[in-house]
């Protein structure tokens, strides 16, 4: 049996009274620890709410309460509301299920869906679905969600996520990469590896195989993965300059020829993602990441002119992981970009029709599906 939180009594009534306004249906009653099925083993619902519609007939809620939820949280809730509705459907009553909880994670709303299950939590996200009637409301950017144990997209750790990332790209999946393995790729210690998998097995986005010394993860969830990377990169306020030069040829060459003899930068952007895919966009405007503290310094020695309005060179400055798995042109020697996952954030968060470019790019060049709605 599994230990059962407090009832959090706030969130399930908020969740009553938005699915009672929301569907103009009228609330008969609600009962919490509702037992069920076989006494011996003393099941029990969290809540039971029952619904008098307006269009005619009543309908079940059958709720579970949990804290935060991820994939691996809600195995056991899912199994739970599930056997309810065994025991119930005998009944005179139709019956939804449901699960409340104080935050439910993307991969955990995603899962619930797939299996039927409607939810609602703190941020006021709420997905509702029973015959005729459909509520769906995804609150973006909501101030409940929990701080994670550890943070994944900065530092060492993104540098982890984009090498196991960029590992899944390379063997197309198909490979358990050990956390030596990727430690050294990552050039980030074990404990920063395996604090970092741990955190995306319990999202779900990785499965494991063996244990101890033996112990493997493969990436399998990219998708989702990727999504929360990008959901944290637009988010974030970078130092960018904008620099004009006069390129007497095309812009690109003209940028790499004048960067050849330094270090630690890279382009990206539309620039980069045309030249892994020719055609995708005209470029007017080449995005280099530098060295932090450094834009003015290459301006000026690059001879680079500052242009807020007009400009064609834009300095990011950035280290870390958007350095990492760089490539260049078999036609222009010297050349760097940035790896096809940095390129198609920057594309995200880029200029004019960047985030269109985006979904393209996504398909064709990283060869996943397109980003989730949800």
């Amino acid at each position: 049996m599994r230990q059962r939180p407090n009832i959090n009594t706030t969130s399930l009534r908020t969740f009553i009274d938005e699915l009672v306004a929301f569907t103009a249906a009228e609330e008969l009653f609600m009962r919490e620890e509702v037992p069920f099925g076989d006494q011996s083993r003393q099941p029990r619902l969290d809540a039971l709410v029952r619904l008098r519609l307006p269009i005619g007939g009543e309908v079940d809620v059958a709720i579970e309460v949990l804290g935060q939820a991820y994939p691996r949280d809600i195995l056991q809730v899912v199994h739970q509301l599930k056997k309810y509705k065994e025991v119930a459907s005998g009944g005179a009553q139709p019956t939804a299920l449901a699960v409340v909880a104080e935050h439910i994670s993307p991969g955990a709303r995603q899962e619930l869906k797939d299996a039927g299950i409607n939810y609602f939590d703190a941020t006021g996200s709420m997905y509702f679905r029973h015959g005729t009637y459909m509520v769906v409301r995804e609150m973006v950017g909501a101030q409940h969600k929990p701080r994670r144990a550890v943070r994944l997209f900065s530092g060492a750790r993104e540098k982890v996520v984009h090498t196991l990332l960029e590992q899944w790209r390379r063997t197309k999946g198909g490979e358990f990469p050990s956390g030596a393995d990727l430690s050294i790729e990552a050039q980030a210690s074990t404990y920063t590896v395996s604090s970092t998998m741990q955190e995306l097995e319990r999202e779900g986005w990785v499965e494991t195989l063996g244990a101890g010394p033996h112990l493997r993860r493969r990436l399998v969830k990219p998708e989702g993965l990727l999504d929360a990377w990008a959901d944290d990169w637009v988010s974030r306020k970078e130092k960018r300059s904008r620099w004009h030069v006069l390129a007497r040829s095309h812009l690109v060459d003209t940028v790499l020829s004048k960067l050849q003899s330094y270090d630690g930068w890279a382009l990206t952007g539309a620039a980069a993602a045309n030249a892994v895919m020719p055609h995708l966009t005209s470029v007017d405007r080449v995005q280099v990441i530098v060295p932090p503290g450094q834009a003015e310094t290459w301006a000026n020695q690059l001879q680079f002119k500052h242009a807020e309005k007009g400009s064609n060179v834009v300095f990011i400055e950035r280290e870390g992981a958007s350095l990492m798995f760089l490539d260049g042109h078999p036609e222009r020697p010297g050349s760097r970009f940035a790896s096809r996952f940095i390129q198609y954030l920057d594309l995200l968060g880029g200029y004019g029709r960047d985030k269109e470019l985006a979904e393209e790019f996504r398909r064709r060049a990283l060869q996943m599906d397109s980003r989730a709605s949800t």
